[in-house]
């Protein structure tokens, strides 16, 4: 019975491990497709360098000045591909800058809540949230352009500590 016992905890202290242990990477299929033509483009603009350059921006945004410099940023990077677009969101899923947008990229209408809906249920930015390797993927038709895009969303920082996500798409 004792030895019965002890299998079971062993078996149940096993499942943990290798439950918690999937959970801490990308899955297979996530690694595979970044290595795919259409999220390698993507993910070689968004490389960790890039990444940690918008979340310094992100975290300093606190008046216009500071605002616009991310702004300028995401505007920089979009430009570098073809019907390019960066999306920078909150946590909780307030858009901060979304080059789409134009004009309305503004300090009041982020503070405001004006520039785009929440994108906090949207795939790539809540997988790059919720994956310890911090990064989203998918394609899908934007609601905002009407076009098949294909998204790479990465974390801004560190699971449950981040400052927010950063989403590189093009059409």
């Amino acid at each position: 019975m004792k030895m019965q016992k002890m299998s079971l905890l062993s078996l149940v202290a096993a499942l943990l491990f290798v439950s918690f242990n999937a959970m801490a990477a990308c899955g297979d299929q996530v690694l595979a497709k970044l290595s795919t033509p259409a999220y390698a483009n993507l993910d070689a603009l968004l490389t960790p360098a890039q990444v940690t350059k918008f979340k310094n921006k992100l975290n300093a945004v606190k008046d216009n000045p500071t605002y616009n410099s991310l702004r300028n940023e995401a505007n920089t990077v979009a430009a570098l591909l073809a019907n390019g677009r960066v999306l920078i969101t909150l946590p909780d899923g307030t858009v901060v800058v979304d080059t789409s947008k134009g004009t309305d990229n503004t300090y009041a209408n982020y503070q405001a809540k004006a520039i785009n809906e929440n994108h906090n249920s949207r795939i790539a930015i809540l997988d790059a949230q919720l994956w310890a390797c911090g990064v989203g993927l998918e394609t899908k038709t934007s609601t905002s352009t009407g076009a098949v895009e294909v998204y790479l969303a990465k974390r801004l920082g560190t699971y449950l500590n981040s400052a927010g996500t950063v989403r590189l798409s093009h059409k």
